[in-house]
């Protein structure tokens, strides 16, 4: 791995980088690409989903609500639930959503040699999450709060993960738990892939995004109300096909947990319209 990075002079973002378990690719996207996935993402309606299912957990000196807005594809893995962990935390939490756009599916296809570089020979990604950066005017608050950053954390799900950054440059950095500075930082830029893999970037180090510059352009927008979007970055994982289940397919718990969302979710999706009518049919038969 290479050497320790300090946070205050992140690696710029403009090279090209192949490390054990990293690879950042500068400008793989091409100019057309990253405008068409913009447009795509403007038209989605992301959420504001809590972190929690009950407000009791809430109370345990955290905050309830994620950091930013979402929105999945693939497989909807809701944060009250609990994200997928591969051994043990696999079922009851991933809802089968609507698929990857064909652009994302293209842009995969053409990674396949450099995620054979992660030991990756199998199954390309099949869900992501997409994360909407940006700040909010909130009532009695000056300047508007700003929600351009992802907390620390791991992707569980097996294999290695591949990001997709869109907008203003990101800073990422990598940590270890209780450390006082990244072992790695790397400001990361409009049309730019990230790949994480391995027992150091993937499963030892922790990651998070701690800012995201101010910029002209490119111009991003959402359905979002009075939300700035400055960038929006899509993290792929591969989670096993058997898994995912239907809406009707969750147990109760479950269903109880996320059905609010689906409602939401389902006045601009038919996707998601189908999942709540078969469930609401298979209630009435039940």
């Amino acid at each position: 791995m290479k050497s320790p990075q300090p946070a205050e002079d992140p690696i710029r973002g403009e090279e090209l980088i192949r490390d054990a378990g990293f690879s950042y690719l500068p400008r793989f996207l091409s100019a057309q690409e990253a405008e068409e996935l913009g447009e795509y993402f403007a038209g989605l309606r992301p959420l504001w989903e809590q972190r929690y299912a009950s407000e009791s957990q809430s109370r345990r000196g955290h905050k309830g609500r994620l950091t930013r807005p979402v929105y999945w594809l693939g497989a909807w893995q809701f944060a009250a639930l609990g994200y997928y962990s591969d051994p043990d935390h696999q079922h009851q939490n991933c809802l089968a959503a609507e698929p990857l756009h064909p652009l994302m599916t293209r842009i995969l296809e053409r990674l396949r040699d450099e995620l054979k570089l992660h030991g990756e020979t199998g199954p390309l990604p099949n869900t992501c999450l997409i994360n909407y950066y940006g700040s909010q005017p909130k009532q009695g608050r000056k300047p508007p709060v700003d929600y351009a950053r992802l907390r620390m954390h791991r992707d569980a799900e097996p294999g290695a993960v591949v990001m997709l950054s869109v907008g203003q440059p990101a800073q990422l950095e990598f940590v270890t738990p209780g450390a006082d500075s990244p072992e790695h930082a790397q400001w990361v830029r409009n049309r730019s892939v990230v790949i994480i893999s391995g027992p150091e970037y993937k499963d030892r180090l922790y990651h998070r995004v701690t800012r995201v510059r101010y910029g002209a352009a490119p111009v991003l927008s959402s359905k979002l109300d009075d939300f700035d979007v400055r960038r929006i970055s899509v993290s792929f994982r591969h989670v096993p096909p058997e898994h995912i289940h239907d809406l009707a397919e969750l147990d109760q718990h479950a269903r109880s947990v996320v059905r609010p969302y689906v409602e939401e979710l389902a006045q601009h999706s038919e996707h998601f319209a189908r999942q709540l009518e078969a469930d609401s049919k298979g209630a009435g038969e039940g």
